[in-house]
């Protein structure tokens, strides 16, 4: 009897002073974060910033020799040609494929050479951007601006500099 009177004094003592210590690590939590990010923020990152950023006095314009570019100024436009680049649209179960044809163009006298030097990794760029596009996304009427945009992006990354200025299609099939 004297161990049943004992129980109901044990559960009232444990429910009067046991609940708040579990809302300590919360409340460090939602105080400390902000406090944490805010010096973060302002002692790490902004001199990261700064020490990247010219000096103030010092201006600096970037130009075609600083690239290493080289253009032609007679307005001469030059071209290399990207043939039946075939690959399955994403999620038909490889029942479907598009298969596209297109040209870059560029100002750039050494454009011909500079791609038969990177064609293959050209090549699996638009493999991979072509690739990676669902049947959904192909009948979107704005998808060759953006698989354009995306073509020329990639290619500019894999030569190194922008020498690609323009992309046309000639063919652009989904079957």
């Amino acid at each position: 009897m004297a161990e049943e009177q004992n129980a109901p004094e044990a559960a009232s003592q444990s429910a009067k002073g046991g609940g708040g210590s579990g809302m300590l690590p919360a409340l460090l939590v939602i105080v400390l974060m902000p406090v944490i990010s805010f010096a973060m923020f302002k002692f790490m990152v902004i001199p990261m910033i700064k020490a990247e950023l010219p000096e103030e006095g010092a201006e600096e314009h970037l130009t075609a020799e600083d690239l290493n570019i080289s253009y032609d100024t007679t307005g001469a436009e030059y071209s290399s040609a990207f043939e039946n680049v075939v690959t399955n649209v994403k999620g038909t179960s490889q029942t479907r494929f598009v298969q596209v044809s297109f040209t870059v163009y560029s100002a750039n006298p050494m454009l011909e050479a500079e791609v038969e030097m990177k064609r293959p990794r050209m090549m699996d760029v638009a493999i991979t951007v072509l690739g990676n596009l669902t049947l959904a996304e192909l009948e979107k009427s704005e998808m060759k601006n953006i698989v354009r945009n995306q073509l020329q992006q990639g290619f500019n990354h894999v030569l190194g500099k922008p020498i690609i200025e323009d992309i046309s299609f000639s063919q652009f099939v989904v079957q």
